[in-house]
């Protein structure tokens, strides 16, 4: 099974990008500023079908993982009606906790609603993707799929 040459794959590894969405117009939500950096980069049928591989992924999908640090935009739970924005770092913000019977307690932020750690995904996985698609075009990694490559797994870190 033919896969990503190992030089290559430090290379993508290697490049780190960064997002700044804290003062946007178009963010009605809480901004970002995050660093992240690509992890896996991996075509889904690759275990399935011999000579599939990024760079050659005839019809199927392309699922890249990233690692993000950084902070977050969130309401201070200290305030009355027009609470400030804080920022927040993301792997805090992030956090759950299991609530004993199989789920999560539901954290509750004003700008980001329930589930947090969901909505705060993905808005990164929304932001991100053309940065990364663009990227990966130039060592020739592209998807003829309908939904071509994605963001499968973000992970954070400190």
């Amino acid at each position: 099974m033919k896969k990503l040459p190992i030089k290559m794959k430090r290379i993508i590894k290697a490049e780190r990008f960064s997002l700044n969405t804290l003062n946007s117009v178009n963010n009605w939500r809480g901004g970002m500023d995050i660093n992240y950096r690509i992890t896996m980069v991996k075509a889904d049928d690759e275990e399935y079908y011999e000579g599939v591989t990024p760079m050659d992924s005839k019809w199927g999908n392309i699922a890249v993982n990233i690692k993000v640090n950084g902070c977050v935009q969130m309401e201070d739970k200290v305030g009355g009606y027009n609470n400030p924005k804080v920022k927040v770092e993301i792997s805090k913000a992030t956090k759950v906790k299991p609530n004993g019977w199989g789920g999560y307690y539901n954290n509750y932020d004003g700008l980001w609603g329930y589930e947090v750690h969901k909505k705060v995904r993905k808005q990164i996985r929304h932001d991100v993707l053309t940065e990364i698609t663009n990227y990966l075009k130039i060592f020739g990694i592209k998807s003829k799929a309908w939904n071509g490559i994605y963001i499968n797994k973000i992970s954070f870190e400190k």
